[in-house]
């Protein structure tokens, strides 16, 4: 187990104390260093860029938040950005020049020699969320024809510069996937032995305008630590390595939990998002929100003699709202994850319907015997209280469905089944429970 040692680098490079700091920058991780020097100054960062070797300098840039990287694209010296540009993974390259402006992404790619630079617009051409974005050309790629002590010789000749040994890909003279092989199939194979004897020829794949999505879900269900990216044709253009999967991942998952909030996403981290883009993300939702639960104030008016009559029912309000509320909460997230983890599909919709009401009237029947009792607290009339316990009933069965429908419905319309949980789902639910509260309780006792 790694111990982290917690080091004052500030103090360090103020001492100018430079020799203790460069051991020290050389015993951490990149992941390490990113953290260390995520509070520093711009200019202290420089410093420390300064004296990291290229290749961890280019790891541990990659790692940092874009306006981040776009202060010390300012600071840094032409030659040192030239080398880190360079040194750069080009699955990290790409996401680096997706966040930068036209004229510092012009100023990156003229470090790149005319291939790498066409490759990596070849790769930029295609959509923002597609799986080229994510791949990567550090790999081995091996030709079919060749035999096992050739391929051999190969690995061992461009391995050092490849971001993935592991898993190889074999191609034939015009680039086409022909199929997989793994390295510890390559060491115990005949030396003599065609790599097309021994590969997979059925390997797992995307195409290049596939969604990363679909990429992730690949590699989790396949359990790959890499995935062959090609394009129309089946050619290889790159493949995506594990650690991509993740960002991936974590970025579905940021998106979904800032969806469920009704608001727009951000992929940065709330400190590195400015105060004018969270607002730009969350105001819309907000007056769309506001305005729908402005429609109670009219329902509630219109019910203005029933309520002037029995006022004691205006206090069950809040109970009504706020348990169908988290009824249709708990019923989305579930509807939800199952879409993401593609265990529902939309013809599942009529079983989850069926199974969905029954659930709900349980949990109506159990909620409305609780609060039929906790009633009379606030009222002595059984007949009152078996309304209010009543309208409830209805209500959670309303909810529960809502809140299992909904996400059905925006699958229909191709809108992400997360927007309809959490605020707006719960104003949806708020405004038309109102409604169904004062009708069911005004119907027993007008």
């Amino acid at each position: 187990m790694k111990i982290k040692v917690e080091i004052d680098l500030q103090e360090l490079i103020e001492k100018g104390d430079f020799k203790t700091l460069k051991r020290v920058l050389e015993q951490q991780d990149p992941a390490d260093v990113k953290e260390m020097i995520e509070k520093l100054p711009p200019d202290l960062k420089v410093v420390v860029f300064r004296l990291l070797p290229k290749d961890k300098a280019a790891e541990v840039f990659s790692e940092l938040e874009p306006d981040d990287q776009l202060e010390l694209i300012k600071l840094f010296r032409e030659e040192r950005l030239k080398e880190i540009f360079e040194s750069m993974d080009p699955d990290d390259r790409v996401e680096l020049l997706e966040e930068m402006p036209a004229n510092v992404v012009k100023k990156l790619l003229s470090y790149l020699p005319p291939q790498e630079r066409e490759e990596l617009l070849y790769i930029l051409n295609y959509p923002e969320d597609s799986a080229a974005r994510l791949a990567t050309t550090e790999y081995v790629e091996l030709f079919e024809d060749m035999t096992v002590r050739e391929a051999l010789e190969k690995v061992r000749k461009e391995g050092k510069k490849k971001e993935n040994i592991y898993s190889l890909m074999v191609i034939d003279r015009t680039r086409k996937l022909k199929g997989t092989v793994e390295l510890r199939d390559l060491i115990v194979a005949d030396p003599d032995q065609k790599v097309s004897e021994i590969m997979n020829k059925d390997p797992v794949f995307v195409h290049a305008i596939d969604d990363q999505e679909l990429a992730a879900e690949l590699m989790k269900k396949y359990d790959l630590i890499i995935l062959p990216v090609v394009d129309s044709e089946e050619r290889l253009i790159g493949v995506i390595t594990f650690d991509d999967l993740v960002d991936v991942i974590e970025e579905e998952a940021t998106e979904d939990i800032q969806k469920m909030a009704s608001m727009s996403a951000t992929y940065t981290s709330y400190f590195h998002t400015p105060a004018w883009k969270l607002i730009l993300k969350r105001s819309p939702w907000l007056v769309v929100l506001l305005l729908l639960e402005s429609v109670n104030g009219n329902i509630i008016s219109s019910y203005e003699k029933f309520l002037a009559s029995i006022p004691i029912i205006a206090a069950f309000i809040p109970t009504m709202i706020g348990s169908a509320g988290n009824t249709g909460a708990q019923i989305s997230a579930l509807m939800i994850r199952g879409f993401t983890l593609n265990e529902i599909s939309l013809k599942d919709w009529w079983k989850v319907l069926l199974r969905e009401s029954l659930i709900g009237s349980t949990l109506g029947l159990i909620l409305a015997g609780v609060l039929y009792l906790r009633a009379f607290l606030i009222s002595s009339d059984p007949t009152l209280n078996f309304a209010v316990a009543t309208a409830l009933l209805v209500l959670i069965l309303y909810a529960n469905i809502m809140g299992a429908l909904l996400p059905f419905i925006a699958r229909i319309f191709k809108i992400d089944p997360a927007f309809m949980a959490g605020p707006l789902l719960t104003t949806i639910v708020d405004v038309t429970g109102i409604m169904i509260y004062f009708y069911v309780v005004h119907s027993f006792l007008s």
